[in-house]
């Protein structure tokens, strides 16, 4: 599965690490603190010049920004002179500490940076201020010109109703994508929720683990390798 090129006009979807900071009991990637697969800068820089014309790339993993190089990840992508978009997957906990130095590395590009930032009862339950300080964020995001901010929040089945409650206490709703957890990962084969899909707006995509092995567009055999 490593010796697949993918054309251009591409988004490279790239584990970076299947180590985390947080233990979510329904992590799609099987990722936690007893994790620790991280990607080498050679490997991830072959994914990127294997990739044929222009490309988008999102780093996620487990959580991206505990990979000791993800600057230089960023920055890669953005010298290679290809490259649309960075979107970076993260559970927020740490962006404050981060949000500088990547909003600068997008300013000097010029190159878009996108951060899909996850909401759910875990991560609410592990800091009690999760959204007041994703609210800062956002402000600070929105007195750039290439820094976007979007919520990914995913609820249960049931005892998540008063989140959305909470996202409009906080003015949060309207950059929200709320949706339900996915059967796959450790909720795999939960008959409470559907499988796994990627809401797409390109047509060409492909998936890397945190090993830099290839999974063309199967989410629930890159999760698997993962575990």
């Amino acid at each position: 599965m490593n010796d697949r090129k993918i054309a251009g006009g591409t988004r490279l979807y790239i584990n970076i690490t299947n180590a985390c900071n947080t233990d979510c009991p329904f992590c799609c990637m099987y990722s936690g603190t007893d994790k620790s697969r991280f990607m080498e800068f050679d490997t991830y820089r072959n994914i990127l010049d294997s990739c044929e014309g222009e490309f988008e790339v999102q780093l996620e993993g487990g959580e991206p920004l505990i990979h000791s190089e993800l600057y230089r990840f960023a920055e890669y992508a953005a010298s290679t002179g290809r490259c649309r978009k960075i979107i970076i997957l993260t559970n927020g906990l740490e962006l404050e500490k981060h949000m500088d130095r990547l909003a600068g590395i997008s300013k000097r590009s010029g190159i878009p940076l996108e951060l899909k930032i996850s909401v759910n009862y875990w991560l609410m339950q592990a800091d009690k201020n999760h959204l007041g300080k994703l609210k800062e964020l956002i402000r600070k995001a929105g007195m750039t010109d290439t820094v976007s901010i979007k919520l990914n929040v995913r609820k249960r089945a049931s005892g998540d109703e008063d989140i959305d409650k909470e996202l409009e206490k906080y003015g949060l709703l309207s950059c929200s994508n709320i949706y339900y957890l996915q059967s796959y990962g450790k909720l795999k084969g939960s008959p409470e929720y559907e499988g796994p899909v990627i809401v797409q707006n390109i047509s060409n995509w492909g998936l890397y683990a945190s090993d830099g092995t290839f999974f063309g567009q199967d989410l629930v055999a890159r999760s698997e390798y993962e575990k």
